[in-house]
């Protein structure tokens, strides 16, 4: 596997989580920086292609990128634009399936 890109998706994750705390965009709305949240799907479709045909991933990225994805549903309770995150979550959860789905396609 590629520990740079494992490293990276890491901190990715971080980046998003603290974002994602509070309502950081005003007026009760959380921020929701689209471009790092392109950046992560970019990312996850690299590794999907550095995973390919291995058995195991290292367990520290399933739970930052599931931690990252439920940060989008809570607080999309606490935030205004909860529309907009609920929307990334289900893109992200989506990403997730996609990248370690383990049937070629």
């Amino acid at each position: 596997m590629e520990p740079d890109l494992e490293k990276e998706l890491k901190k990715i994750c971080i980046d998003l989580s603290v974002k994602l705390r509070g309502n950081g965009g005003g007026d009760g709305n959380a921020l929701i920086d689209y471009d790092l949240i392109q950046y992560l799907h970019t990312t996850l479709d690299a590794y999907k292609e550095s995973i390919h045909k291995k058995e195991m991933i290292p367990k520290e990225i399933v739970w930052s990128l599931l931690y990252t994805s439920s940060r989008f549903y809570i607080q999309s309770q606490y935030s205004r634009n909860r529309s907009d995150l609920m929307a990334e979550f289900e893109r992200l959860n989506h990403k997730l399936l996609y990248v370690f789905d383990d049937q070629d396609t």
